[in-house]
């Protein structure tokens, strides 16, 4: 059982087979578990398809429906702690509908790239190409683990830090459990709230780690590329025409990776653009808890793990955009400096032509506005900043306070 579930984790040896889609594995286990990868054909899709419809319901609609309507009828329970944490919750619902609802409707991307970049799984013939592709698959499985990790580490401390405080974590609307009458309806309601959040935070977490798989995939290709080109015309008992077979192989190959980058444009430029605006409003209000209201120290780890896991929805995905730029421009570099000074005219009309394809980087933007970098994840980030400055300015804390020594709020 153990073996089933973290076999991924680790290197295979380098006689095993592994593909591609072996990266997409645990991505793949989690998207079954929400209902977002239903059987192929069978009584079982259609029992499937009332899963989905109900992680759909509970993550996409009551989660943020349900938070809203606690507002509307309970704010004057509210202290300013348990707003905070509630708010910020709300506010990434937004992000999540979005991302969730995008990601869900484009699935089919996934699968066709799958498809298509399989056939570059059986270029790797070298023990360097199948060790480079053997760690990609081990470290991409490891981080989607470790996004999983982090996501339902901040539901799992949210939830013992407020019900030993005697509250609902996020205080969902409940219309049939009502946290407030009792030990047992407490510990009841702020379970259901658990696996609602959970659920939610678990379609955030697919609409998140997608890119990651599928960029590190490009990355492994680019770099197995990059050895291919290097020992072009290296081996002397190959023919001339053998040389360029292998040079067209590699052309072929690159625009198979183009090709899939094409598929994940129009998806990543949505989801990460939703992403960018909600990012510092997010690290904004949590930071404003831990700064200007009294916590414990529990709450303050809550606070740090949804500030973790904010950072995580976009930082990863943002370096390797940049890395994937200069994987692009190292192949290019690798075809400049190959061993084709010497080669026939044909041959040298191939390299040009793909010199001039390989000078071309892949480069992702969000919303077709901004380039998809790390520096743009820090200026998203900086409005964090801008939201503390303005609380701290208008002494929006203090004033809180004020209004509840005086009875203005009944927290």
């Amino acid at each position: 059982m153990t073996k089933f579930f973290f076999k991924r984790l680790q290197t295979a040896p380098l006689d095993q087979e592994v593909s591609s889609l072996d990266a997409c594995d645990y991505y793949y286990r989690i998207a079954f578990f929400l209902g977002w990868n239903p059987p192929k054909e069978g009584l079982l899709r259609w029992i499937y398809t009332l899963w989905t419809l109900t992680t759909m319901w509970l993550g996409i609609v009551y989660l943020p429906l349900g938070l809203s309507l606690t507002y509307v009828k309970h704010f004057d329970r509210f202290t300013p702690t348990e707003f905070l944490t509630s708010l910020q919750v709300d506010i990434n619902c937004i992000g999540n509908v979005i991302k969730s609802c995008v990601t869900y409707s484009q699935m089919w991307r996934f699968r066709r790239m799958n498809e298509l970049i399989s056939s570059l799984d059986k270029r790797c013939v070298t023990p360097t190409q199948r060790r480079i592709f053997h760690k990609m698959v081990a470290r991409v499985n490891l981080i989607v683990i470790l996004f999983l990790s982090t996501y339902l580490g901040f539901c799992f401390l949210t939830l013992f830090t407020s019900v030993f405080a005697g509250k609902a974590p996020w205080q969902l609307y409940n219309p049939l459990v009502d946290w407030r009458n009792g030990h047992w309806q407490l510990w009841i309601a702020s379970i259901l709230e658990y696996c609602v959040v959970s659920i939610g935070t678990m379609q955030e977490l697919i609409s998140d780690t997608y890119a990651i798989v599928f960029i590190s995939l490009f990355r492994c290709h680019l770099a197995i590329l990059r050895d291919r080109i290097a020992n072009l015309r290296q081996d002397p008992e190959l023919s001339e025409m053998d040389h360029y077979e292998q040079l067209v192989a590699c052309i072929q190959d690159h625009r198979t990776i183009i090709q899939c980058s094409q598929i994940i444009r129009p998806i990543l430029s949505i989801t990460i653009f939703a992403q960018f605006m909600l990012v510092g409003i997010d690290l904004g209000l949590a930071s404003i808890s831990i700064l200007f209201f009294p916590n414990t120290i529990w709450t303050i780890m809550a606070n740090v793990s949804f500030i973790v896991a904010i950072c995580t929805e976009s930082f990863p995905c943002c370096m390797l955009c940049e890395h994937l730029i200069e994987d692009s421009v190292h192949v290019s570099n690798a075809l400049f400096h190959s061993n084709w000074i010497t080669a026939d005219r044909r041959y040298k009309s191939a390299v040009l032509y793909f010199l001039h394809r390989a000078q071309q980087p892949i480069r992702f933007t969000a919303g077709s506005i901004f380039p998809i970098s790390v520096q743009s994840n820090i200026a998203v980030a900086k409005f964090a900043f801008t939201i503390i400055t303005i609380v701290n300015q208008m002494n929006l804390g203090e004033k809180f306070f004020s209004d509840t020594s005086n009875g203005d709020i009944n927290p």
